[in-house]
């Protein structure tokens, strides 16, 4: 729990997190499964739910077990069981589902960007797909995307700890989703995230180094992407007031 109580088994409500995401499970129907591993109290199949991250209530009607490529319904389900849920497009991974809106696990702590790339499609009459399988293997959490503030350009720009990351991604597009993909390295090596709620006008006063961007994450958090550790240093040094963090904050009600 985010507020440092612990959550027994035997607590009476229901509760769970998503650990997993995978998109494309089912090729003919394009669609995602998030698994979640139970916490406490008992899962039935159809019942009622918060979605803590959205504040919305939300039915778990389409619940699973999955063996391979065999799925099975699953109508009832324990602390310690993993179950599939499919059909929810608004969960993410660290998402909190419990019948106790005050229920609210901490996320699960995502590595720092080390590397950044652009994807572009070369192909436009693939684009629908592109973006299709974009988008959904991003939900997964195969890499991170930024978009740059103040450019209407449609590539967005990913990040990720490794260059591995952006070889599963253009591999899981072509194959996938039969999209064709051209990469293009990004002059950014490191991010750090803004204060969360940082107001607009505060953003603009901003003094950057040469090289340096302003950018959000997918939920809408201000970020400053710096060419250099020499211009991260540069900028802290400028901005003593201002608390930078290589993490991203929690999400609140963004999805």
């Amino acid at each position: 729990m985010n507020d440092g109580r612990l959550i027994a088994p035997d607590y009476p409500h229901f509760s769970g997190f998503i650990f997993k995401i995978q998109a494309n499970m089912d090729p003919k129907h394009r669609d995602r499964i998030a698994f979640v591993r139970i916490v406490s109290g008992k899962f039935e199949r159809d019942m009622n739910v918060f979605h803590i991250q959205s504040g919305r209530k939300v039915r778990l009607s389409s619940s699973h077990k999955l063996f391979g490529n065999e799925r099975e319904t699953v109508d009832v389900a324990y602390p310690g069981d993993i179950i599939g849920l499919v059909g929810h497009d608004g969960f993410g991974i660290g998402d909190t589902l419990s019948t106790d809106p005050k229920i609210r696990f901490d996320e699960i702590p995502r590595f720092t960007p080390e590397v950044f790339e652009y994807f572009h499609n070369p192909n436009t009459a693939k684009f629908k797909q592109f973006r299709q399988g974009l988008d959904q293997l991003l939900l997964e959490g195969v890499a991170q995307a930024f978009h740059l503030k103040d450019t209407a350009s449609r590539v967005p720009l990913l990040a990720a700890v490794g260059p591995l990351q952006f070889e599963v991604l253009q591999y899981r597009l072509e194959t996938e989703y039969n999209a064709e993909t051209r990469r293009e390295s990004a002059p950014f090596t490191a991010v750090r995230w803004l204060p969360q709620g940082t107001p607009a006008e505060t953003l603009d006063t901003l003094s950057l180094p040469t090289g340096a961007r302003l950018a959000f994450d997918m939920d809408s958090n201000p970020v400053v992407l710096f060419p250099s550790e020499w211009s991260l240093g540069y900028f802290s040094q400028n901005h003593p007031t201002l608390t930078l963090t290589s993490l991203a904050p929690p999400r609140l009600h963004t999805r």
